[in-house]
């Protein structure tokens, strides 16, 4: 299971049978939009990046739209829901809440790291692209209970987690400070030096603190 979490965007598009200029155009989309933003690239420095020409990249997407679409719907269609299952497999059936923060902490992180580039995109999409949320929403409605029933389910077992805390609140609380922190990482801070395993243990203590009893 491990090796199929671990795997990333990029080796998961560098397996799919598709024509090399196609391809060509998706891996530079991918590093163009998640380092200038999706408005702040021409299809004109994609083709470039590329080393192929814009009538390349138009003769398999209409529009710049259309290539974003090809970026981010196997993400929510196909890859999210590979890495969801092996996920939810992976979470300790019996564990303290502490150890089983720890593992969604460094799991996720490390998921969010190999996956950086889409992530990024897809984070910025959600917020600003009417299609792409809703592709999310609709993901996120299937998946919800799946969430719950393993993760919220999981830590109650513990014994530990404060009663007053409705799922929702419980992991709005783990996503928010390790989204928090990706960001603050690769977008706002990238070139600071950092110790990412301290700054874990901490986001790990500090989430610990708001949804233990103790």
């Amino acid at each position: 299971m491990r090796d199929e979490i671990s795997a990333s965007y990029r080796d998961w598009l560098a397996e799919q049978e598709m024509p090399k200029g196609k391809r060509a155009a998706m891996l530079s989309a991918l590093e163009l939009f998640s380092k200038q933003g999706y408005d702040g690239t021409s299809t004109m420095a994609i083709a470039k990046h590329a080393g192929i020409s814009q009538a390349t990249i138009f003769k398999y997407f209409k529009t710049k739209d259309d290539l974003l679409a090809a970026i981010l719907k196997p993400m929510i269609n196909h890859l999210l829901p590979e890495y969801r299952e092996d996920f939810l497999a992976e979470i300790p059936a019996m564990a303290t809440l502490q150890e089983t923060v720890h593992f969604l902490v460094r799991d996720r992180y490390e998921f969010l790291i190999k996956n950086r580039e889409v992530a990024l995109i897809f984070l910025t999409q959600v917020m600003t692209n009417a299609d792409t949320r809703a592709m999310f929403q609709k993901f996120m409605a299937e998946t919800a209970s799946m969430f719950i029933n393993a993760i919220y389910g999981t830590l109650q077992k513990s014994g530990s987690l404060r009663d007053d805390l409705p799922p929702a609140a419980v992991l709005r609380t783990i996503a928010g400070q390790l989204l928090s922190y990706f960001v603050q990482r690769q977008v706002l801070m990238p070139e600071a030096k950092a110790d990412e395993d301290a700054d874990l243990q901490l986001i790990e203590a500090l989430i610990v603190r708001a949804i233990s009893k103790t």
